[in-house]
């Protein structure tokens, strides 16, 4: 596509997204003053038309910027999504990011991306296989039971109930032997490591250490928790009276499936430097989304946030946002890591 035409597609959809209109050859030259004639503007339309990034409105003579066109207007953002200097800065910064429980975080981070953008904010937690081991605990229930408390260096906690016929005494051995030889590994690695085989390891406390390991880190959750905020002006942006009972069933009943959404982000991974992306539209593949746009970044240990928006979002907005979010929720949780006395 040569310069003229990006030019004039690029104005088309900013108008769009603002407005909601159809865009004709005039409104270009008012609003956008393009050193060009109408006639001139007017061809190159017909042109992106063909080119499958514009339609017809049937309204007027307009046009409407199709997935397509809405796709190239977001590529060409992601290649400038530097946050400028912006007052939602001081707003940003008056929230007081700090150290918090993990769920506040994720909750405070999702209500930030909805209230500086007027979309719906989320977040999705981190795999848990993706952290590493800070500490486990073990202790004796009754003579068949013990709890095991599993730590991680993110600060989640996983707690599960495991059959075992171990003594209390032999337990805390146990649990100093996996926290001083395991501190710091990633939690994935250690499934895989230890899923077959733990031959070689005549010591039977190191045997018994490892076989309660391979139990504490066996699957029980198939879902990963999703923070969510802002929902009702995602609604009122997209719905009619008409379309709102369905909608909103079909979109909360996307959004209650957190593996399906997890699904969606990871098989479509960003790229791009950062980690931030976009879907538009039918582009997610799913029916529930075909009149949304999905902003979304990952912010590491396989967790990811983002904005759920109207087709029409602002796009600048909404992916600086994300972006300078993201990089925020990374600094915190980097710092997180940092055992206690790494933290001056």
């Amino acid at each position: 596509m040569d310069q003229r035409k990006r030019l004039i597609l690029k104005e088309i959809v900013d108008y769009y997204i603002k407005t909601g209109e159809p865009v004709s050859s005039q409104t270009l030259l008012e609003k956008y003053n393009l050193s060009l004639s109408s006639a001139t503007i007017r061809n190159e339309m017909k042109d992106l038309e063909k080119m499958g990034y514009l339609k017809k409105s049937w309204s007027s003579s307009g046009r409407l910027p199709t997935a397509k066109g809405i796709r190239f207007f977001v590529d060409w953002l992601l290649e400038l999504s530097e946050l400028s200097h912006r007052p939602q800065h001081a707003l940003l910064e008056a929230y007081g990011f700090q150290r918090l429980r993990l769920d506040d975080l994720f909750q405070q981070t999702a209500f930030l991306l909805a209230s500086l953008t007027g979309h719906l904010g989320f977040v999705l937690a981190p795999r848990l296989e993706e952290t590493e081991l800070e500490a486990i605990s073990l202790t004796k229930l009754d003579d068949h039971y013990a709890l095991a408390i599993l730590i991680t260096n993110l600060g989640i906690v996983e707690s599960k109930i495991i059959k075992t016929a171990l003594p209390s005494e032999y337990l805390a051995k146990v649990a100093r032997l996996l926290n001083r030889q395991l501190r710091g590994r990633r939690l994935g690695e250690l499934s895989r490591e230890i899923a077959h085989e733990i031959e070689g390891w005549s010591d039977p406390i190191t045997q018994d250490a490892f076989l309660l390991l391979r139990e504490i880190l066996r699957p029980q959750r198939p879902h990963r928790q999703l923070y969510l905020e802002g929902l009702p002006q995602l609604l009122r942006a997209v719905l009619t009276w008409e379309s709102a009972l369905e909608e909103v069933r079909r979109l909360l009943s996307l959004l209650e499936d957190e593996a399906r959404l997890a699904e969606i982000i990871r098989a479509r991974r960003a790229t791009r430097e950062g980690g931030i992306s976009a879907l538009i539209g039918e582009e997610s593949g799913l029916r529930e989304l075909e009149r949304y746009s999905l902003i979304y970044l990952d912010y590491g240990y396989g967790g990811a946030l983002g904005l759920l928006g109207p087709l029409r979002m602002d796009y600048s907005r909404s992916i600086s946002t994300t972006q300078y979010i993201g990089n925020r929720l990374r600094a915190i949780l980097s710092v997180s890591r940092r055992r206690p006395e790494e933290v001056k």
